[in-house]
């Protein structure tokens, strides 16, 4: 049986390229942490290096620490450039986003905490990451009222904090969602303004 020169040919080019190849490869030593069979050494493993990283990105100037401990002093600046508090527009978020579980008077008596202090509530019956409490079989605690929080928690400062830390958590509090991806620094200014108004708010 005669050999097919074509074959043959296509053979020693395949075999002369790879050959040709085998200096950039480093003697065609596999390295480590790599394929087998490899043509360009650690090329899918190449470091990356500052000069070719894209620029870090710095916090805002705004950027505030969020502490845990709930002290006299205002620790959450929510300084907002002309801002003018609007007890009507206050009033109305308060309504929309935090009545249906507060009460439209801050008394904790909203039309879902039957369902909050149920042992059929979510909280209730499924374990959350995170949440104390949750999915033990025992029900959350009715929902607080704010009606009096600043005489809950001693002065203005401490209650504003409280209201700020619980309205700026993107995960939330127990049953209570996060806001700080639904509603604007603004519009939650204006609900903790209206929270703490002692003559149209719900602290009168």
């Amino acid at each position: 049986m005669k050999n097919n020169p074509l074959k043959i040919n296509i053979l020693l080019i395949l075999l002369t390229g790879l050959f040709s190849l085998a200096p950039t490869c480093q003697s065609g030593i596999t390295q480590s942490t790599t394929y087998p069979i490899e043509l360009f050494s650690e090329m899918h493993y190449s470091p990356a290096y500052k000069s070719q990283e894209t620029p870090r990105l710095q916090p805002v100037p705004e950027a505030v620490v969020n502490i845990d401990s709930i002290g006299t002093e205002n620790q959450y600046d929510m300084t907002i450039e002309d801002f003018k508090y609007n007890h009507e527009l206050g009033k109305d978020l308060y309504r929309v986003n935090c009545s249906f579980c507060h009460g439209n008077e801050g008394l904790g008596d909203g039309p879902a905490k039957e369902y909050i202090i149920s042992e059929n509530s979510y909280y209730s019956t499924n374990k959350v990451d995170g949440l104390p409490g949750s999915g033990s079989g025992t029900p959350y605690i009715s929902p607080p009222q704010l009606n009096d929080i600043e005489v809950r928690y001693g002065n203005r400062d401490s209650a504003y904090n409280r209201i700020y830390q619980m309205l700026n958590s993107e995960i939330g509090f127990g049953p209570m969602p996060g806001f700080l991806r639904v509603l604007s620094e603004e519009e939650r200014k204006q609900i903790i303004e209206f929270i703490l108004d002692k003559d149209y708010g719900l602290n009168k």
